[in-house]
């Protein structure tokens, strides 16, 4: 009887640690989580931030030059400051959900743009790959 009984407190033991290892696997999964979408999110404000000042910078330098360069030049800071504002007003799912949308509508083109990058995400794996193996050899 003693054995069966040090069997089944093993086994019960064994299922509440590898309870309490799931939870915190699932916690410390649910933090990195939250930690890259806080990362995430202070980039893309930093990102919104760095295209209002090039904006700037764009409109400041087009107009030292001819008028023709200064259209040009406003015509690109207004491109610059909508991108900036874009990302600092929208977070990542709605990122998300405007990509969806525009392969929706552009189904060929979005198709060759994930073979293309398909394919170079494939070719910087297979160079990192191959520099490992030849960097242990």
């Amino acid at each position: 009887m003693t054995n069966s009984k040090t069997l089944t407190d093993t086994a019960t033991d064994l299922g509440r640690t590898a309870g309490e290892f799931a939870r915190d696997a699932k916690g410390s999964v649910e933090e990195m989580g939250r930690t890259a979408a806080r990362k995430i999110d202070e980039a893309r404000i930093d990102a919104g931030d760095s295209l209002h000042a090039a904006a700037s910078t764009v409109r400041a330098k087009g107009r030292q030059g001819s008028d023709a360069i200064g259209k040009v030049a406003n015509g690109a800071a207004d491109k610059l400051e909508a991108t900036g504002s874009y990302l600092k007003e929208h977070d990542l799912q709605d990122a998300a959900d405007g990509l969806r949308a525009f392969s929706r509508n552009h189904m060929a083109g979005s198709l060759i743009a994930a073979g293309a990058l398909g394919f170079l995400v494939g070719s910087a794996l297979a160079r990192l790959t191959h520099t490992c193996a030849g960097g242990n050899a």
